[in-house]
């Protein structure tokens, strides 16, 4: 059958007219007769597309893609997938698309657009870089140099909008794009040529001209009628206009807890996390009902696992639609939702437009107005919104009475400093320090740092050095103001434990102004060092001011820039002075309302139940001023002595940690010549065997108090490593991880980016199996018990969590899991199984490695009276080889493959496939 001249274009015409449902029952007809037409494969695709059946239109372009109807059918599938949320799909057919049409500019725009939504940017660099070289469309170039941009490509993402308003050199959308790699360069006649073309349309009220994004307009405009503006037209152009969900009528439960949300994609190892862990941990349960709905990138740290614990529901909505997470969100009929990100990186305010919650409140992510009548309330406080701001705030103020910001009071105390000639400082001079990111440094700042430099001969500035762009323009602009560019230090990130360590070495820490210190300013009076900064014009020049005076040290901010400069020539020559402020802010740090993290959560509890209280009589768009609740006192905890002698060292298993057969006493071995062995440790170990299935494990497993005491004489220093030591141990973990690479699929498998795959290794130890991972393609954590060994890790730039495996929360679905040497210190190792069965997606790899009891070079180290397993305090368990795969079956995996390394004697190593 053939069909008729011109009636694919009749049908297409009548798709595109409206009637989509209509031609689809003439397309069923047509594709009866010629299943594998791919033209009326892509026609019907489309028409369910405009009819709104998105899945089936995914799975009809797919098949017409298949059928040869070109790369526009894959992109069609993955854009659809990628406004479904289904990330790793849409990226499958959007690289599908990319290998038949390499140089399409808008398959290659679409990739890096889905990429970036999903905050995923590393993933489309590449792909960025290549947009750069094939595309002449200003849009989708502005997308790609974005995209740099946020993977801190900033020197390389500016030159290329230099490049992009060649093309466009009046075009306001590019030109407010451009602005925001600009200012991470410090380019400052480039960056203010720019601001200058801007401010030209913000002066005719054409706020929506530039495009640009509120949080970056924030940061360098302090003009709050020009704010409110953008956010405005940001707003219509960006946020859907939407019907409201149909939710409950929010009324008073006597007697029931109040049922608050938060929605963010920050709940892991993020600014928000290090501010909002100690607040969510002290919300009173007996009157708040906690959720929190979390669309984060996946993370594994300390903060990740203190938010889990401390929210009482968790809800992840990363894969949801905003209708859908907004359904989702509906169905718990809250009293109060807050939306922690609002405007800033990674935000979905689509979702707070569907009114999920009756009550909405926008809180510490964006410091300005949300500009939308989504959103009730903005918890601030009357530094940063004075009653002046009132005309350019949509939403009313609920203002807390010290500082809005919260802090966590857990946070470890800053480490002792190492050295300033180890951080490149001098010893003889006033260190100035000057830590936020190059983007919020304007001329003004800087020049108000080279006055204090000026008054202050013998000091030197302390930055960031974020980029080579930046280093070099601040110390050319340092030049022209006749400061010696060698009193200009620049500083690579740390960790933020590092980072606090390291800020002790300074004396003092100066401000930018126009975006102040955030968590920045927090993290300097955390570690007891001043702050000097001057009053500002809206939220986030102000928030410096709302910190020091909730620490009571209001004397550190000037009335003006003039101001400012008087109060760091006093810190810098008056060194009586100076050493009496340091200690203030050391006294104050633990004794005023800053860092009192009990005493802000009531007032946050207070101003909770104070808008819903106005909310559910109707009162809207007052102002509320939360009254101080006042000091906590914390509920006392008496923490007993620790007595090592009095506590049990060791706890018997009752019966076979297995199967819970009736062990038997199969002999005993003195352990005393074990390097780790020390009175007040049990001088022998008494091995047991289990009759019904022939386990043999310790008769004892240690205490928590019994591990303490074990490693309390452990060498440090055994955890040091070398280039050498790395190397060497690289090659002995390739060959693991190349077969594991191999039971995946192969190394195209490892390396997609579209899908990276997860590689957990439980007791990492040294990390060079995580390293060894990382080097092959996959995305590699390390868990370990051992603070020293992850902190090692961590400071390589590797991903380790230092927590137990037992009582870990994994949220994303691993594709791999090693045990090496772990298993056989697992008290129960049939309960640790099973629970890496339930983190492991099916067909995932799980490997053991472990001493083989039945091996021979057991037996023959038996037979010589020479085998230090016997003696080893730190293993409960001695396996075969045949009990193993028995547990590994039982447990819901296959084995697939058996190896003997040669890193210990006796060992074998295991690979199982999870079913």
């Amino acid at each position: 059958m053939t069909i008729q001249e011109g009636r694919l274009e009749a049908l297409l015409a009548q798709i595109n007219s409206g009637h989509a449902t209509e031609a689809l029952t003439e397309l069923g007809q047509l594709l009866e007769q010629l299943p594998e037409n791919p033209a009326l494969l892509g026609l019907r695709a489309e028409a369910l597309r405009l009819s709104g059946r998105f899945a089936e239109a995914v799975e009809a372009f797919k098949l017409a893609a298949e059928k040869g109807a070109g790369a526009r059918n894959w992109l069609a599938a993955g854009i659809l997938l990628a406004a479904m949320r289904t990330t790793d799909d849409a990226l499958q057919c959007l690289l599908k698309a990319h290998a038949e049409a390499p140089d399409n500019d808008e398959v290659l725009d679409a990739l890096i657009t889905t990429c970036f939504n999903a905050n995923r940017q590393h993933e489309g660099i590449e792909f960025a870089r290549l947009q750069l070289t094939v595309s002449l469309n200003p849009r989708l170039l502005t997308h790609a140099a974005l995209l740099l941009q946020s993977n801190d490509c900033y020197e390389e993402s500016s030159n290329a909008f230099k490049k992009i308003l060649q093309l466009a050199p009046e075009d306001p959308a590019v030109i407010g794009a451009a602005l925001v790699p600009a200012r991470f360069t410090c380019d400052w006649d480039w960056i203010e040529a720019l601001q200058q073309k801007i401010g030209t349309w913000y002066d005719q009220a054409a706020f929506d001209l530039p495009q640009e994004y509120p949080l970056t307009h924030l940061t360098w405009c302090p003009d709050e009628a020009r704010n409110l503006g953008v956010t405005q037209t940001y707003v219509k152009r960006m946020v859907p206009a939407v019907a409201p969900i149909a939710t409950p009528v929010a009324t008073s439960r006597p007697g029931k807890r109040i049922r608050v949300g938060y929605v963010s994609c920050d709940f892991r190892n993020h600014a928000t996390m290090h501010l909002m862990a100690g607040l969510l941990e002290s919300h009173d349960r007996e009157r708040f009902e906690v959720f929190a709905y979390d669309y984060s990138a996946f993370d594994v740290s300390e903060y990740r696992q203190r938010f889990i614990n401390a929210v009482e529901h968790h809800v992840a909505i990363d894969a949801m639609s905003d209708q859908q997470a907004a359904e989702r969100i509906a169905a718990d009929q809250l009293d109060i939702l807050f939306d922690l990100k609002l405007y800033t990186g990674g935000s979905r305010p689509g979702i707070l437009a569907y009114r999920p919650a009756s009550l909405q409140v926008a809180y510490l992510g964006y410091p300005g107005s949300a500009a939308n009548t989504d959103i009730d309330y903005i918890v601030s406080d009357r530094f940063v919104t004075p009653d002046s701001s009132t005309p350019h705030y949509s939403e009313a103020f609920c203002r807390l009475p010290h500082s809005y910001q919260c802090n966590d009071r857990k946070r470890g105390a800053a480490a002792a400093p190492t050295t300033r000639a180890a951080n490149g400082l001098p010893d003889d001079k006033v260190v100035f320090g000057a830590f936020n990111q190059s983007y919020k440094i304007d001329r003004t700042s800087f020049s108000v740092w080279l006055r204090v430099l000026a008054e202050v001969p013998d000091s030197v500035l302390w930055l960031l050095g974020q980029c080579d762009a930046a280093i070099a323009n601040l110390t050319h602009h340092a030049q022209l103001a006749g400061i010696d560019p060698q009193r200009l230090i620049f500083a690579p990130f740390a960790m933020p434990q590092d980072h606090l360590a390291r800020l002790q070495l300074a004396d003092a820490v100066l401000d930018t102004l126009v975006c102040n210190g955030h968590t920045t300013t927090s993290d300097a009076l955390w570690a007891s060092v001043p702050v000097i900064t001057s009053r500002g014009k809206h939220f986030c020049s102000r928030v410096s001011e709302s910190l020091l005076n909730a620490i009571e040290l209001p004397e550190l901010v000037g009335a003006d820039h003039d101001d400012m400069v008087r109060i760091g020539k006093r810190i810098g020559t008056d060194a009586d002075y100076r050493m009496a402020l340091r200690d203030k802010v050391a006294a104050n740090r633990l004794t005023t309302p800053l860092f009192d993290t009990l005493r802000f959560t009531r007032n946050f509890e207070t101003a909770i139940e104070l808008m819903t209280r106005q909310h559910r009589i109707g009162v809207k768009g007052e102002h509320i001023d939360v009254p101080d609740g006042g000091p906590v006192e914390p509920t006392p905890v008496v923490e007993p002595a620790l007595d090592t002698c009095a506590l049990p060292l060791q706890e018997p298993y009752p019966a076979c940690p297995l199967c819970e057969g009736a062990s038997t006493t199969l002999g005993y071995a003195n352990c005393t010549a074990h390097p780790l062995w020390h009175e007040p440790l049990p001088p022998t170990i008494e091995w047991m065997q289990c009759p019904s299935c022939g386990h043999v494990h310790n008769r004892h497993y240690w205490t928590e108090a019994g591990l303490a005491e074990v490693f309390r004489n452990a060498n440090a220093s055994q955890l040091a490593q070398s280039s050498g030591y790395h190397d060497s141990k690289r090659a002995i973990w390739s060959p693991v991880v190349d077969k594991v690479a191999g039971l995946l699929g192969g190394f195209q498998a490892v390396v997609s980016p579209a899908n990276r795959p997860v590689w957990l290794d439980v007791g990492c130890g040294d990390g060079a199996l995580v390293m060894t991972a990382g080097d092959y393609g996959f995305s590699a954590l390390g868990l370990d018990a051992r603070a020293e060994t992850v902190n090692q890790i961590q400071n390589l730039g590797f991903k380790a969590l230092q927590h137990d495996f037992m009582t870990l929360q994994v949220e994303v679905v691993l594709d791999v899991l090693s045990m090496m040497d772990v298993l056989e210190h697992m008290p129960y190792p049939l309960e640790a199984l099973r629970k890496a069965a339930q983190v492991l997606r099916p067909g995932g790899v799980i490997v053991i490695s472990l001493p083989d009891l039945t091996s021979s070079s057991w037996k023959i180290m038996d037979a010589e009276n020479a085998n230090p397993y016997w003696l080893e305090i730190e293993h409960f368990h001695n396996f075969s080889r045949d009990r193993l795969i028995a547990l590994l079956k039982d447990s819901g995996f296959t084995v697939v493959d058996f190896a003997i390394p040669n890193r210990y004697k006796a060992q074998m190593e295991l690979y199982a496939v999870r079913r």
